[in-house]
C-alpha cells in the first residue's frame, strides 16, 4: 500500500468515525437505574413469567416511556445505556448494528 493510500484510508475512517455503531454503557445504565428506578423496581418487573418487552427496541420503549413520565430527562444516550444494563442484567436480547444506535462523536 502506498502512503497516499495510507492516507486515504486513515481519512475516510476519521470522516466515519462519528458515526460508529456501539450499544450503550451498561455499567453507566446500572448507575442510573439504581439511583432513579430501583427504589420502585425490583427483579420481579423484569423477571415475571408476562413480560411486556420481547426485544430490544421493546426494552428502550419502556426506558423513554418512564423517562418521559418521571420526566427524568435522560438523553438519548442515556436511554440506551439504562436500556443495555436492563438487556444485560434481565432480557438477554440480541442487539444487532442497525437497532444498536449510532454514537455521534460531533457533539
Amino acid at each position: 500500500m502506498t502512503p497516499r493510500m495510507t492516507i486515504a484510508l486513515v481519512a475516510a475512517a476519521v470522516c466515519a468515525a462519528p458515526w460508529i455503531a456501539r450499544a450503550g454503557d451498561a455499567e453507566r445504565g446500572r448507575g442510573l437505574y439504581e439511583l432513579r428506578c430501583g427504589g420502585c423496581h425490583t427483579e420481579s418487573v423484569h423477571g415475571r413469567a408476562k413480560r411486556v418487552a420481547r426485544n430490544m427496541d421493546d426494552v428502550r420503549h419502556w426506558v423513554r416511556r418512564w423517562n418521559e413520565n418521571l420526566k427524568l430527562r435522560w438523553e438519548d444516550e442515556e436511554v440506551e445505556d439504562v436500556a443495555s444494563y436492563l438487556n444485560a442484567t434481565y432480557y438477554h436480547f440480541s442487539c444487532e448494528a442497525p437497532p444498536c444506535r449510532a454514537l455521534s462523536m460531533a457533539r
